[in-house]
C-alpha cells in the first residue's frame, strides 16, 4: 500500500493536557506510513514530550507571543512547510488558525482540523467562516465531537466531518469474576487529572453509602495535580468524608494499567470528556464502568459496551448506582468481560491506520 505524502502534526498549545499528548502520539502512529514533522511551540510541554517520548519523526519548534496572529508563527509555518515539502497538515486546536490561514496561502495542502473537546460558543463570524473555508476535513474522536462540531465551525462547502476512533495497543486479561478481590476489598479506580470537571470530588462522596453499610472499601485516586483550587477542595472532601483512610491519592504514576487489573469497578464521575483514554483502557480489562450519562459516555452504550449512566451530575443517583453494581458484582463482571473484546476491535491500530489513510493524500 502506498505510503501518504509529507505529514506536519501543528499544536502550539501551551497546556500539559490530553490533546497535546494527543498530537504527540498520532505523530508517532502516522510516521510509519509518512513522513511526519511535529510542529510546535518552543519551550513547550509538546516539545517536552517529543524529547522524551519521539520515534520516526521530526520535530521543528516556532517561538511566538501571541496566539490571536503572530507575524514569526506565520514566516516559520511558511518555511517548515516549504522545507518539508508538507502536503498535509493536521491541526490540532483552533486560536491560531487565524495566522496559519495566511502561511497556507498559495499552498495546495490538505488541512484537516482534530477535534478532542467539546466546544461551547459557535465560530460564524466573517473570519471565522474565512479561515475555516480553507479546512478540508474536520476530524473528531467521538459521534458526540462530531455532532457538536458541525454546531460550532461555520458551514463551509466541500469539507467532510469524519469520526476516527484513536487506538489502543493494550494486552489485556479481563477482570476477575466474582464478589471483591481476595482480600473482601472492594477495589475501585479513578484514573484521570486532578481537576475541576474531572469528577473526582463526586467519586468521593458517592462512596459515602458503601461507608455506611459497611463494605469494605478502597479507592485509588490515580492521576497528577492539575488544578492546585481543585487539589485543596478535593483533600477537603477527603478529610472530612469520615471515611478518608479507604481514599487513596496516588498523584501521577508510569502505569496505571497495574490499577486497572485490580480494579473491581472503574467509577468515572466526569463531566467534559470527548473520548477519555481511561475509560477505553478500562473497558479493555473488562471492568464494570460507571460514569455519568453526559457529552460521549451514552455513546459507549450505543457501540454496544455494557456501562452502568447515573443522571448527568446528579451525586445520589450516582451513589445508587454504586450501590448497585457493588451488590451483583460477580453479574457486572461476567457481563462487563464482552466489552475487552468489542474495544479491541473499535479501537483497533489497523482501523485507525485505514482510516487515516483515507483522508490523507
Amino acid at each position: 500500500m502506498n505510503n501518504a505524502k509529507p505529514v506536519a502534526v501543528r499544536c502550539f498549545s501551551s497546556g500539559t493536557g490530553g490533546m497535546e499528548r494527543s498530537a504527540v502520539r498520532l505523530a508517532g502512529f502516522l510516521s510509519s506510513i509518512a513522513d511526519v514533522t511535529l510542529v510546535c511551540k518552543r519551550g513547550s510541554f509538546t516539545e517536552d514530550l517529543y524529547s522524551s517520548e519521539h520515534g520516526d519523526y521530526r520535530c521543528e519548534s516556532i517561538s511566538f507571543v501571541s496566539r490571536i496572529f503572530s507575524p514569526s508563527m506565520l514566516i516559520n509555518a511558511r518555511k517548515i512547510l516549504a522545507r518539508h515539502n508538507i502536503c498535509n497538515v493536521i491541526f490540532f486546536g483552533a486560536s491560531e488558525l487565524k495566522t496559519l490561514y495566511f502561511a497556507f496561502l498559495g499552498r495546495e495542502l490538505n488541512l484537516v482540523v482534530w477535534h478532542g473537546t467539546t466546544k461551547s460558543r459557535p465560530k460564524h463570524d466573517f473570519i471565522h467562516r474565512l479561515v475555516y473555508s480553507r479546512v478540508n476535513y474536520h476530524v473528531a474522536i467521538s459521534n458526540h465531537l462530531k455532532n457538536n462540531v458541525k454546531k460550532i465551525v461555520p458551514p463551509t462547502e466541500n469539507v467532510e466531518f469524519r469520526v476516527i476512533y484513536p487506538s489502543f495497543r493494550i494486552e489485556a486479561g479481563s477482570a476477575s469474576a466474582g464478589q471483591p478481590g481476595p482480600d473482601d476489598k472492594l477495589r475501585l479506580v479513578h484514573i484521570g487529572r486532578v481537576a475541576d470537571g474531572k469528577g473526582q470530588i463526586d467519586a468521593v462522596q458517592a462512596c459515602a453509602p458503601l461507608f455506611s453499610a459497611g463494605i469494605d472499601f478502597r479507592l485509588d485516586l490515580v492521576g497528577p495535580a492539575g488544578d492546585d483550587a481543585y487539589s485543596r477542595e478535593l483533600k477537603t472532601v477527603i478529610e472530612n468524608s469520615g471515611y478518608a483512610g479507604h481514599i487513596r491519592l496516588t498523584g501521577f504514576v508510569d502505569d496505571p494499567s497495574s490499577y486497572l487489573e485490580r480494579a473491581d469497578i472503574f467509577l468515572f464521575p466526569s463531566f467534559g470528556e470527548g473520548m477519555p483514554n481511561a475509560f477505553i483502557e478500562a473497558l479493555h480489562y473488562g471492568i464494570p464502568c460507571l460514569a455519568y450519562a453526559n457529552t460521549v459516555f451514552p455513546e459507549f452504550i450505543s457501540m454496544g459496551f455494557h456501562v452502568t449512566l447515573a443522571a448527568d451530575r446528579d451525586k445520589t443517583d450516582l451513589a445508587d448506582k454504586l450501590m448497585t453494581l457493588a451488590g451483583q458484582m460477580t453479574l457486572e463482571k461476567q457481563t462487563s468481560i464482552a466489552n475487552a473484546g468489542l474495544a479491541r476491535e473499535y479501537f483497533d491500530v489497523q482501523r485507525e491506520m485505514a482510516d487515516w489513510r483515507e483522508i490523507l493524500i
